[in-house]
């Protein structure tokens, strides 16, 4: 008979037949992707792997073979505990030929916020961001997509991954150079075509830092979206170095006030002190103070407007006459104050105020300098968020008004997200006139070209009616279009309540 269970080991495997042990890819499982290649989850001798490989349609173009060997070539320079692994590429009878890459049990950076983690895991998170833009930049590797579905972090220890490098690029390449982003998060070069670097790639971490803290780390943000990449942080490890002496102020801060409010108090209790220091006189009454007693009573003590009644019968001796730069208050006996010691008292308030009046204004200056960054930005983007709208009217195609106005439209909800998230920035003394700024331009820029396109029609003449291969895929490219547009608005709509 058994006495204690627990002394015989009972530890081992449950059997099953789920998940089978071999050397051929098995259990393919196709994963959301969007893009030019589609992902698969698969298995192989006991492990989970992801099978990337280009789309059907694309694979017998030779601009998406390039990109998708390109991205190959870059991804087997690299490895780092934040970077997903890639390991070869191979031919499998599924997907065809593919890269074998790391398989990633985690969620999107987006969908790891929305759980609200704590303090020190976005931290934690962050740092690890940081760590695998730098290990890229040291291989002479722009992301240049960088967001928050291309960041996964595991379940299992919140660990970051780096996906997706179907964008990058490296000094290495002389091929496929031309301008790749995703417009929410690109720079101000990556939407006007001109050369991108590193800083690039810590613009769009700005952002990402933006919505990992949004009310720290304020200075930080600011450098890393200026709109001049020559201002902005050279490098992620100076990013790093940038926040962590962020935080030690943090941390310091409350120290420094608690501080500052002894050093008042204390300078508070010595000016009275000294104020005092004289013999304390009992206040004795008189017909009538003198002037120059009477202004200096009511400089020093501007609350008080009661005067004692004159006792006839206790009037002060000439003495009195030779001491009139002395003043008595009326509720209690008060050290004799001088006129010199006032005169002290009446420069350290105007100091006081100086000091504040000059804060005040350096806040100004700032507040503003913030706005007059923002308008510039906001200039410098605005164009190319209605790149499609000139191109439709430019083009050759079949043109209907009713195309026109969807475009219109989907360029209008994107500069208007875009105006949030400067917005979002600026301080709050500053988001109205920012607003109010970047809605006139937004309708001036409307308005131009319902003045300048009035004669295209708003459906296709009666010819092309009768033309379905001609009317059919402009009625299915403007439902294509309306469906965009109700996405960035209702994308716009949460902007705007997380704003306010």
């Amino acid at each position: 008979m058994i006495e204690n269970p627990d002394d015989i080991s009972t530890s081992g495997f449950v059997p099953s037949s789920e998940y089978a042990v071999s050397g051929r890819f098995s259990g393919h499982s196709e994963l959301p992707s969007r893009g030019y290649c589609r992902l698969f989850k698969v298995q192989r001798n006991g492990q989970w792997f992801v099978l990337k490989a280009l789309k059907p349609e694309c694979q017998q173009d030779p601009v998406y073979q390039g990109m998708f060997e390109k991205e190959y070539d870059l991804m087997m320079q690299l490895n780092h505990p934040n970077i997903v692994r890639i390991y070869s590429k191979e031919e499998d009878s599924v997907a065809g030929v593919c890269m074998v890459m790391e398989y990633v049990d985690g969620r999107t950076l987006g969908d790891f916020l929305e759980e609200n983690p704590p303090q020190n895991l976005r931290e934690s998170v962050a740092r690890q961001i940081l760590e695998a833009i730098g290990y890229c930049h040291g291989k002479q590797i722009i992301h240049r997509d960088l967001k928050p579905s291309n960041i996964l972090v595991t379940y299992n220890g919140n660990c970051v991954k780096l996906i997706d490098f179907g964008l990058s690029d490296s000094d290495r390449y002389a091929v496929l150079k031309e301008p790749a982003y995703t417009k929410a998060y690109a720079a101000p070069e990556q939407l006007s075509g001109a050369e991108v670097d590193n800083r690039t790639d810590l613009y769009a971490f700005g952002l990402i830092l933006k919505q990992l803290f949004p009310n720290r780390y304020g200075c930080v943000v600011r450098k890393c979206l200026h709109p001049k990449k020559e201002n902005r942080y050279s490098s992620a490890e100076e990013v790093l170095r940038a926040m962590e002496s962020c935080a030690k102020r943090r941390k310091v801060m409350p120290w420094r006030i608690v501080i500052t409010v002894a050093a008042v108090v204390l300078s508070v209790l010595l000016l009275f002190l000294y104020m005092n220091r004289e013999t304390t006189v009992p206040l004795q009454p008189s017909t009538e103070l003198p002037s120059s007693v009477r202004d200096t009573v009511y400089l020093a003590e501007p609350d008080r407007t009661h005067v004692a009644e004159p006792d006839h019968k206790d009037m002060p001796s000439p003495a009195y006459e030779e001491e009139s730069d002395r003043t008595y208050v009326m509720d209690k006996p008060l050290s004799i104050v001088s006129g010199s010691v006032d005169t002290q008292a009446v420069l350290a308030r105007r100091q006081r105020t100086d000091s504040i009046l000059n804060a005040r204004e350096q806040e100004n200056i700032q507040a503003q300098n913030a706005l007059d960054m923002a308008i510039y930005n906001f200039k410098f983007t605005i164009d190319s968020m209605f790149e499609s709208v000139d191109r439709y009217v430019k083009s050759d195609e079949i043109k209907t008004s009713n195309i026109l106005r969807d475009l219109i439209y989907i360029a209008e909800y994107r500069s208007k997200i875009r105006e949030c998230q400067i917005r979002s920035q600026l301080p709050k003394s500053k988001r109205n006139s920012f607003f109010n700024y970047a809605n006139d331009r937004i309708e001036a820029k409307k308005k131009s070209y319902t003045q300048k396109y009035p004669a295209i029609p708003y459906y296709p003449n009666e010819q092309q009616v009768r033309e379905p291969e001609i009317y059919q895929p402009i009625l299915e490219q403007s439902k294509k279009y309306r469906e965009e547009g109700r996405r960035l608005h209702q994308e716009w709509e949460r902007l705007m309540r997380s704003i306010h």
